[in-house]
């Protein structure tokens, strides 16, 4: 019974204790899991899918979404993920944001906890340490601060990366059933997001290596195919997105260092500050555009140093002298650990852009992950009762070296820095006390282990009243009914599609401004097709027309350009788009604009000011203009297709639909011509007769290969387990293999 007990007692202890922390964040911030990306990306579009797989729909492309309605594209509305499906089902039966997001949040953090536990246990980290470390990952400053309160696919990924190196090393190491691997490289890849990801490869060519360096046939084969299996998924996943990348900002290749969300080596000296913020750099501050940069999609902010602990890894890192050096049987089986921290060290301090790929501080989870996993590992070879004086100076040595760096670094936070150094010190004498007591060794790791869980409450406990909300913006968002009613067609009046001008964001601190316009992905909400949605894959060429970010934000010129008139065509810009509704923004336009005409102003509230269309256009999608001459009759428009008739030819055979002009689309009966405003999809009609039948249908960017690489995937997952099955009993583990719990087998605890 006691040894069941400790069995599954240090793994419930773990997530009891993470999920304790999680919540006490809520006492610093009610809304602490419910910031930017979260409020403005996530929950819409978690929201927006529920509602449409209530429908029996997966989305593909959404025309009255404009540069945010390529979905497959995307990538991050993790279209193909069953885990993603649960999760906006749930989106779309909850009331409130906040508490569903809260929920998700923490329930993914308990996960973490859970893998880090197994993968500790998987390198023979005895149970107690395998612990401490399932709790210590979660808490790391950049997942705590960012991906948990923010970015929730990066929290997703970072949560699950630990079940995927568990369930490889159990199929690969021990040739174990490949179906955990399977299923959770499978959630992992088709979430969307790109860094989980970066990390399975690193950890998939080591185990290749590996493999191939110790001449084991059935490891080479085995990680082959777990290769093989990721491989064909993030082609289905990534494909879309590289195949559109041409015509939006993800185009352009760009590697420079402009330290934002980097780190450098004086910064890292401060990654056992639980306080610390280091040089780090964000959002904070005016955005600048250096020469040239501007028109290669970079955005930089300049500004203060982040108000966030991004670096902080664990307070007990300088602690790793203790338990150093390991065994060389110890370093062997630690390989995997030394490789992907190696590699997520040099990651975290990479140049702040290299290309596609920005922001390089969102490698310091899986840092975090491999360093704490090796250290709990080193504890449980670590014969706490011997501990020598030696081993002890050197770690004082390496405190106050660490405190010097960090006060020369960051001189301003000298009172977080002493204090750290202080109670480090005093920790370490703690320590000398424990390991100089007669006690049994497991009664000694004990209460090592339990005064260690109880440091880390008090440093969670500083950290909420030093750092209690994420430095990234919030707002006051409202409840779903009441977003529901923003431009709401309850009372069977149309609004037809509309478009957001000025700065949406002004006032999302006044609850009141919430019922004149929504932000960003909230507008899903909105009975009201809006323009004005997130997205991490803006078209280049709208962009610049409107002057618009991510976030569906415009400058002050975006009014001017949408009543504008196209000298190509002789359209107003907004009849070209099928907009009928415009919200301007008050902070952007404090004197009421003046309509053109066909244009009414319908209300003039306290943030906005909302224009109407005398008469509503269709929805967007459909033929908005044809050329001199040129007739067409709109038979069918879907959301991927239109298909019209040719009445007459003139001698402008352009049609042009209210599309954006994405790779991917093609046409039968006519041709693509060149796309009017650069932006907007155009046909060529001058070969056809009248009577002629044009189709124009959408399908993503390289459908055969993302076919192939799905069947690939299949066949793959499919021939590993029938193959398993084929082989004889006698056979199951290959000689030397390691056994299915490795840390059972060589560890107490």
């Amino acid at each position: 019974m006691s040894r069941r007990v400790r069995r599954i007692g240090w793994p419930i202890a773990a997530a009891a204790a993470t999920l304790v922390f999680a919540l006490a964040r809520l006492a610093g911030n009610p809304r602490f899991y419910f910031a930017d990306d979260t409020q403005l990306g996530s929950f819409g579009q978690w929201w927006q899918l529920g509602d449409l797989l209530r429908q029996g729909r997966l989305p593909l492309l959404e025309p009255s979404a404009w540069q945010a309605g390529n979905y497959l594209a995307e990538g991050q509305w993790a279209l193909l993920n069953p885990l993603n499906w649960l999760i906006a089902l749930g989106a779309r039966a909850c009331e409130d944001p906040v508490v569903f997001a809260t929920v998700v949040k923490i329930a993914f953090l308990v996960l973490m906890t859970m893998g880090v536990y197994l993968l500790a246990r998987s390198f023979t980290a005895a149970r107690p340490w395998a612990a401490l470390a399932a709790v210590l990952v979660p808490l790391c400053g950049f997942t705590v601060y960012m991906d948990a309160a923010s970015w929730s696919t990066g929290l997703f990924n970072s949560a699950l990366l630990p079940w995927v190196w568990w369930a490889l090393r159990r199929a690969v190491e021990a040739s174990r059933s490949p179906i955990p691997y399977l299923v959770a490289s499978y959630v992992l890849i088709t979430f969307g997001y790109v860094f989980g990801v970066i990390v399975l490869v690193g950890v998939l060519v080591e185990s290749l290596v590996r493999a191939a360096w110790m001449r084991d046939r059935g490891r080479i084969v085995r990680s082959l195919l777990a290769s093989v299996w990721g491989a064909a998924w993030t082609v289905v996943v990534y494909l879309p997105g590289i195949l559109t990348a041409p015509v939006t900002d993800r185009g352009s290749f760009v590697v420079r260092n402009w330290f934002f969300l980097n780190a450098d080596l004086t910064d890292l000296a401060g990654a056992a500050g639980p306080t610390f913020t280091g040089t780090i750099r964000t959002w904070d501050g005016e955005v600048r555009a250096p020469e040239g940069v501007l028109e290669k999609g970079v955005m930089l902010w300049t500004g203060e140093v982040t108000d966030a602990p991004l670096v902080y890894i664990a307070w007990l890192l300088p602690f790793a002298l203790l338990v150093l050096p390991m065994s060389r049987a110890a370093l062997r089986r630690c390989v995997p650990l030394l490789a992907i921290g190696s590699a997520a060290l040099v990651a975290v301090l990479a140049p702040s852009h290299m290309g596609p790929i920005r922001w390089p501080l969102r490698f310091i989870p899986y840092l975090a992950l491999a360093l704490l996993v090796l250290l709990a590992v080193a504890a449980t070879r670590t014969r706490w009762g011997e501990l020598s004086a030696r081993r002890m100076r050197w770690t004082v040595a390496l405190i106050v070296a660490l405190a010097l760096v960090n006060l020369g670094n960051v001189p301003l936070d000298w009172r977080g820095i002493v204090a750290t150094a202080v109670a480090q010190l005093a920790l370490l004498w703690a320590i000398r006390r424990v390991a100089t007591r007669p006690w049994r060794e497991d009664a000694r790791r004990f209460a090592l282990v339990a005064g260690a869980l109880g440091v880390t409450a008090v440093t969670v406990a500083l950290q909420i009243v030093a750092m209690p909300a994420t430095p990234l913006p919030g707002g006051a968002v409202p409840t779903v009914g009441e977003m529901r009613q923003v431009l709401s067609e309850a009372d069977g009046e149309s609004y037809g599609d509309a478009m957001v001008v000025g700065r949406a964001s002004a006032g999302a601190g006044d609850p009141a401004s919430w019922r004149e316009r929504l932000l960003a992905n909230l507008w899903y909400l909105s009975d009201t097709d809006v323009s004005n949605l997130y997205t991490v894959l803006p078209y280049s060429e709208f962009v610049q027309d409107f002057c618009m970010d991510l976030r569906g934000e415009t400058c002050g010129d975006g009014l001017s350009t949408l009543w504008s008139v196209d000298e190509s065509t002789g359209e107003r810009v907004s009849d070209l788009m099928g907009v009928s509704t415009v919200i301007a923004m008050r902070a952007t336009y404090r004197d009421q604009p003046e309509p053109p005409a066909g244009w009414h102003l319908a209300e003039a509230g306290e943030h906005t000011w909302l224009f109407r269309r005398d008469e509503v256009l269709p929805a967007a999608g459909g033929v908005v203009w044809s050329g001199e001459g040129t007739e067409v009759s709109e038979l069918e428009a879907t959301d991927t297709s239109v298909s019209f008739r040719v009445d007459s030819v003139g001698s402008d055979g352009r049609v042009v639909l209210s599309r954006l002009d994405y790779p991917g689309y093609a046409v039968d009966g006519a041709a693509k011509a060149e796309p009017v405003r650069d932006w907007l999809l155009t046909v060529d009609v001058s070969g056809a007769a009248p009577g002629d039948v044009v189709t124009v249908r959408f399908l993503p960017p390289g459908l055969p290969l993302l076919a192939g690489a799905a069947l690939l995937g299949v066949l793959t997952a499919a021939g590993w387990l029938v193959a398993r099955r084929l082989r004889p009993q006698g056979l199951s583990r290959p000689r030397g293999a390691a056994p299915t719990s490795p840390a059972a087998t060589r560890t107490r605890g």
